[in-house]
């Protein structure tokens, strides 16, 4: 860690012009990947991610820069740059010389037992070697097979020129599961996540990540002996738990005060207007225990919190980042987030869910008479009009469910529009799932996550 007297010297430095926020964002991050392919333990890769991003604003006009170089030299360079981009010619204030930064202490809300730099690399061969052999004893063919291993230790620190100093830990480990899985003259690649926002604990319990594994390969071969989908407009029920990725897709994206001030989302001006079904309540909370888009704070240094988004169907908030929060005359909601030190913050999402309704999730299929069960998605794309494929589905007649249907239909429409079909909400909360979103800030971790809910009528995209 550099010094304070250098940090302020930086900081300064990036005011010089007359900027009128300056913050530091310095990360130290290790990466491991372990890869085998074909039952052959085919690559050990450590990486060391170093650097320093330094962000100045002055009202709504922003220069972000970085380096890898962390000497100070380097660091009043990059500050003396940033500030001339800026384009301010006026006088510093006084305020903005001698900056005092205060420590603030936030616990992150996902605990870590064993650190991964502590765990040899035979442990965590042993797991990729179990993974490999759990996933080939499933009992289907299988053409290809490759597991990756990925263990993640970032440590972040802020400083900025309110005098903020804050730090946080982010530790994360992940199995990838890359298959094609043959069954008759039919045959299926896909990719499949085992996250968890832990060290080594996360593989304490062999049957958990060899379950998945056979699970996944089973899963396969089960879509392709399933039946094709035509396209129809329909009644969709989504499953408690990972489905909360409609959520993500459908509205999550257009909710970022990014898309708001640019205004490419539906929902710009809607504050207090109802936007949605009155059963719908949404919410966003960096805070929750055990998941993976929780963390103490966000990249620039404000304590995560629980964000109600739409609140029985009214508008109510925006993800909000400092600059967006300037464009749109709204504080932050300690959503700015980014996937390291070459990133500047934007909004993003971290745990995004639906919150539980009154209504009986058996009810919900059996007062379908022709509809469609959706178990899991898929990836899908966001915006105004969305779009996403369903992973595992099943055809819903005369109320219950009759059979599997083959993946790779879609769902689509304005998530604007299906937000107002919500006809029920069940009670459960499932929290599962933990995946990657990727945009302007690049990767961030997030979870999306809901009880079972159904809407009233929806386009499905299948094979005509």
């Amino acid at each position: 860690m550099l010094e304070v007297e250098s940090l302020k010297r930086v900081i300064e430095k990036a005011l010089s012009s007359g900027g009128d926020f300056a913050e530091i964002f310095l990360e130290d991050k290790d990466e491991l990947n372990i890869k085998c392919s074909g039952g052959t333990i085919s690559g050990v890769t450590t990486v060391r991610i170093k650097g320093a991003g330094i962000y100045v604003l002055y009202g709504c006009n922003s220069v972000y820069v970085y380096t890898n170089d962390l000497s100070l030299q380097s660091l009043e360079s990059c500050a003396e740059r940033a500030s001339e981009l800026l384009g301010v010619r006026r006088r510093l204030s006084d305020d903005m010389v001698g900056t005092k930064f205060s420590m603030q202490k936030t616990v992150n809300p996902n605990r870590f037992e064993i650190y991964p730099s502590s765990v040899d690399f035979k442990e965590k061969i042993r797991v990729v070697r179990e993974t490999d052999l759990a996933a080939r004893n499933s009992g289907e063919s299988i053409r290809q097979l490759n597991v990756d291993y990925f263990d993640t230790d970032q440590k972040v620190a802020i400083f900025n020129s309110e005098g903020l100093h804050a730090e946080d830990r982010r530790i994360t480990s992940r199995l990838r599961l890359q298959a094609t899985v043959e069954v008759g003259e039919l045959f299926k690649y896909e990719w499949g996540d085992y996250t968890r926002p832990q060290g080594f604990e996360a593989f304490s319990t062999k049957n958990d990540y060899t379950s998945f594994a056979r699970e996944f390969i089973r899963d396969m071969a089960e879509d392709l002996r399933a039946v094709p989908v035509k396209s129809c407009n329909v009644p969709v029920v989504f499953e408690a738990g990972s489905c909360g990725t409609f959520w993500h897709e459908t509205c999550g994206h257009q909710l970022e005060a990014s898309a708001v001030s640019r205004n490419t989302s539906d929902f710009a001006g809607k504050i207090g207007l109802t936007v949605a079904s009155e059963k719908v309540t949404l919410i966003d909370d960096g805070t929750l225990p055990g998941l993976y888009g929780s963390a103490a704070i966000d990249d620039e240094g404000f304590p995560t919190r629980k964000n109600v988004l739409i609140e029985n169907g009214i508008l109510k908030s925006y993800l909000c980042d400092r600059l967006c929060g300037r464009k749109l005359g709204i504080p932050s909601t300690a959503s700015g987030r980014r996937q390291g030190y070459m990133y500047a913050p934007v909004p993003r999402m971290s745990n995004t869910y639906l919150a539980p309704g009154n209504d009986d999730d058996e009810e919900m299929i059996r007062s379908v008479e022709r509809g469609l069960f959706v178990k899991r998605l898929g990836g899908g794309t966001g915006g105004r009009e969305f779009s996403i494929s369903v992973s595992e589905g099943y055809w819903i007649e005369n109320g219950r469910i009759s059979h599997r249907l083959r993946s790779g239909f879609i769902l689509n429409g304005r998530g604007i529009d299906m937000i107002k079909r919500v006809d029920m909400v069940g009670r459960k909360l499932q929290k599962e799932g933990g995946s990657f979103c990727g945009a302007d800030s690049g990767l961030c971790p997030v979870t999306s996550f809901q009880p079972r809910m159904r809407i009233s009528l929806m386009s499905v995209g299948g094979e005509d």
